[in-house]
């Protein structure tokens, strides 16, 4: 943990150090048998970033914090490069080898799986019994979450890398043709089409009757979502990746400019920007009042959000860069790197809990469930820890 300098040309003077870490040397997990009268996890992470407001933030769910092991390990036919998504008794996750899995979160064994014609590199949302997960394919699907029947599918004109986001009878979803659409849950139909000067990777937002979205035309969008009419838009200076995350009536966005910028919800005005440096690809997280951020130099940043500035609290290195997006609850920050390290952090001081290493790139952010944990990495495998794990 490192205190941040506040800046709005240089961040300088800060030494460099990782506190508190603790590596895990077990093997994989051990061979999954599946259990069905277990009782479904408390707690959910049914899509991107938690909810279709993208806040990351989970706060009735405690997270592996102690004593951690891995439990199991899935193994996929290609990179797992988005989070997994959690409801119920079942963990669904997508691979860049076209699949869509639904697993035993609990074992790791296979319930289902589903077959696109593209690579699956994002994250399913999993609302009142339907899976939605965009595909390379440029297809949206909706399938069954008890069986992985397909229900339906929208084709798109271009390519889907950003993970769907479910809100009141909508699916919302960017596509790299530049568009951001609006489908209907339950029959797939369109509802409408906003256009883009540029491809939109990341998950749309939804609150309130407006969809928010970043585009590579270094724009930030406020869209109608009954009728898709632009209310407002405002320019960064770089291509902005990720996804906005609204809450309490601001949109907090970063952008490959090594800017975080606050901008009012309903009319698009900026409250504020704090120079990072560094490009911004994840969304930005938000809770309990702070607003936790990473970035290519591989350091997550944390502000305090009181008032119309924010205040540096810390910064914490991984070692590698920060692509996906940290997972929050009132106890712990959650962050993998594509160093290969996960990383437990105390949200008030920066100090690191744990750490468990992987042989391979984490470039999304985990999801959490009760005391467990789920995520993916490049080498295409699912691991699964928890607190007192007794698995290898």
């Amino acid at each position: 943990m490192e205190p941040v300098v506040r800046r709005r040309t240089v961040l300088a003077g800060l030494g460099v150090a990782l506190a508190g870490c603790g590596t895990d040397d077990g093997e994989s997990g051990r061979t999954p048998t599946p259990d069905e009268e277990r009782e479904p996890l408390s707690g959910s992470w049914p899509m991107f970033a938690h909810d279709a407001a993208n806040t990351g933030y989970a706060p009735t769910i405690d997270g592996p914090y102690t004593e951690i092991g891995r439990e199991w390990t899935f193994e996929t036919g290609d990179a797992v490069t988005a989070s997994p998504a959690i409801e119920g008794n079942t963990l669904y996750v997508g691979s860049i080898d076209g699949t869509v899995y639904a697993l035993d979160p609990y074992v790791g064994a296979e319930l289902w799986s589903f077959e696109t014609e593209g690579p699956v590199a994002t994250t399913p949302a999993v609302v009142d019994g339907t899976v939605y997960v965009g595909s390379g394919d440029g297809r949206l699907y909706a399938l069954s979450a008890d069986d992985g029947t397909e229900q339906w599918r929208f084709d798109t004109d271009g390519r889907i890398d950003a993970s769907p986001t479910v809100d009141e009878g909508t699916v919302y979803l960017g596509s790299v043709s530049s568009a951001v659409i609006a489908v209907d849950s339950e029959s797939g139909d369109r509802q409408w089409r906003f256009g883009t000067g540029a491809s939109v990777l990341g998950a749309p937002a939804a609150v309130d009757g407006t969809v928010y979205a970043g585009s590579g035309d270094q724009r930030v969008y406020a869209i109608d979502a009954a009728d898709g009419v632009e209310r407002w838009s405002f320019g960064t200076r770089g291509s902005v990746a990720g996804s906005p995350t609204v809450t309490d009536g601001t949109v907090y966005v970063g952008s490959r400019d090594g800017n975080v910028y606050a901008l009012d919800a309903g009319e698009g005005s900026r409250r504020w920007t704090f120079e990072i440096g560094s490009p911004i690809q994840p969304s930005p997280t938000v809770a309990g009042g702070r607003l936790f951020v990473g970035s290519n130099d591989g350091y997550l940043y944390t502000f305090a959000l009181d008032g119309d500035d924010p205040d540096g609290l810390w910064r914490f290195r991984t070692g590698g860069s920060i692509t996906g997006s940290a997972a929050v609850t009132d106890t712990h920050v959650f962050v993998g790197s594509t160093s290969g390290n996960l990383f437990a952090i105390l949200p008030d001081g920066g100090d690191s809990v744990w750490r468990f290493e992987v042989e391979s790139e984490i470039q999304e952010g985990p999801a959490v469930a009760d005391e467990w944990l789920y995520f993916g990495t490049t080498d295409g495998i699912v691991h699964a820890i928890r607190s007192g794990s007794t698995a290898g």
